[in-house]
């Protein structure tokens, strides 16, 4: 890592004159300059035929508001829209919150308060609230077959059917990995809204940051938790926008709860997170990684890896976040953060 001075070069003769433009300069008058080499050959060399490699990849890197590097290998490119999985949780979230950010919700009042009569809603979860449901505490079940019925019925009547099955837990008592909670959010949204959820989510995160390739399509039963698609170039402006603090689409207190594990202490009923992710916490759509993940930063970091191996991340202690798409598997992806983290931390070190 060098850097380059922030302001004009003058000669030795004006030397005063040089001194006095380059004050004016913010704190920043050092540019960092990178050399992102070994991130792109670690990128690279996960292309491949091979049982842990990927068949192409596309990966964008902002660091201190500025894309610093961006690349695509095998057969993706660096606009190529693919399904993104559960890398669809974050943004789902930042769109509901959005609603308590204009106070059309609380996310401590029962949910029931919102559904009204659009469904039938058991005694047995009164308790349920918008933040369990973002939490994954409120007891719903990891899944139901709706979820897969994407142009079969509408998302009000997926909620029905989730209303009706069992919960694994009484809520606020454990964490529950949930789909289905995210597709009751949805029809809250809805409700709160009277707009589908396609056209409220465009309205409240895509339209406002140019997102044109994140897109749930025309479903009328969207997969609120993972039916999303997007390009590396659109996740990052979303991204972005958190690492920055939330504005325009948060407040600064949504912002920084985002950074804080809501689930401390509560035992786990069901995790997706593979072992080695050392992901510990989990706040409204966002993981939370153990200090381990990120040596040399302060973090948090934060991400939201989805089950094709796609994974968003952000480091606020380093001021970075980034975006890897690919269609592989849980354990490829974490491979591919893994190893492209190490690089860019060992970058950002200076090391």
């Amino acid at each position: 890592m060098t850097f380059v001075r922030n302001c004009a070069r003058l000669s030795v003769l004006a030397g005063v004159v040089m001194l006095s433009a380059c004050n004016l300069e913010r704190s920043d008058e050092y540019r960092p300059v990178y050399d992102w080499s070994e991130l792109a050959q670690t990128l690279d060399s996960a292309v491949g035929a091979g049982n842990t490699q990927v068949n192409g990849y596309s990966f964008v890197l902002n660091v201190d508001g500025r894309r610093e590097f961006s690349r695509a290998g095998g057969d993706m490119t660096l606009d190529a829209t693919i399904p993104i999985a559960s890398a669809t949780k974050a943004p789902a979230a930042v769109a509901l919150l959005t609603l308590e950010r204009e106070g059309l919700v609380s996310l401590d009042a029962p949910v029931s308060q919102y559904l009204g009569e659009a469904i039938s809603w058991p005694v047995a979860k009164s308790g349920i609230t918008l933040r369990m449901l973002l939490n994954h505490t409120s007891g719903l079940p990891t899944t139901s077959p709706c979820l897969d019925q994407v142009n079969m019925m509408t998302l009000q009547e997926c909620a029905a059917e989730i209303a009706a099955a069992p919960l694994d837990f009484l809520p606020g008592t454990q964490f529950g990995y949930s789909a289905a909670g995210y597709q009751v959010a949805g029809l809250v949204a809805e409700r709160v809204t009277g707009k589908p959820w396609n056209t409220l989510f465009r309205e409240r995160v895509t339209a406002p940051l140019g997102m044109d390739s994140f897109s749930y399509g025309e479903a009328s039963n969207p997969r609120v938790a993972g039916g999303a698609v997007s390009n590396a170039v659109d996740y990052i402006k979303f991204s972005q926008v958190i690492l920055d603090g939330g504005a325009p689409l948060l407040t600064r207190a949504q912002g920084q709860a985002l950074r804080q594990s809501q689930v401390t202490g509560l035992p786990v009923y069901f995790t997706p997170a593979l072992p080695g992710a050392r992901l510990l916490g989990y706040s409204q759509g966002w993981w939370i990684s153990s200090p381990e993940n990120h040596p040399g930063s302060d973090g948090p970091e934060i991400s939201d890896p989805g089950l094709l191996g796609s994974t968003p991340w952000i480091d606020f202690g380093k001021g970075y976040t980034a975006v890897l798409l690919i269609t592989g598997t849980p354990d490829k992806g974490l491979a591919m953060w893994t190893a492209a983290r190490e690089k860019i931390l060992t970058e950002l070190n200076g090391e």
